[in-house]
């Protein structure tokens, strides 16, 4: 057996990896599907390649998004590369009334 107390060591320190290296990807997981749960159509949203849009279909059993950039161009996705809602105006809104200027 390890003398000196040595086995001590070796539980903190699967603790310690447990702490550091298992609970941040857990809690990031739980994150995602929060934020996931709280989408739905219509929503205004940017996806985590930058995209700006607004939901137009959303099934998680397919794993299956739609979001509408532009009048005319919609985008399939895959939910979970939906980065989060947006509170500002779509883009289409933003684009038009800076040219009206």
């Amino acid at each position: 057996m390890l003398a000196n107390g040595g086995w001590v060591f070796w539980v903190i320190l699967v603790v310690a990896l447990a702490f550091f290296l298992i609970l941040p990807q857990y809690m990031s997981r739980r994150r995602q599907k929060k934020r996931e749960e709280n989408l739905k159509i219509g929503d205004s949203v940017i996806t985590i390649g930058g995209l700006l849009g607004e939901i137009t279909y959303l099934d998680f059993e397919a794993n299956l998004a739609r979001i509408k950039l532009e009048d005319g161009i919609e985008v399939r996705i895959i939910p979970g590369a939906i980065g989060g809602k947006r509170s500002e105006p779509s883009v289409g809104d933003t684009l038009n009334s800076s040219s009206d200027s």
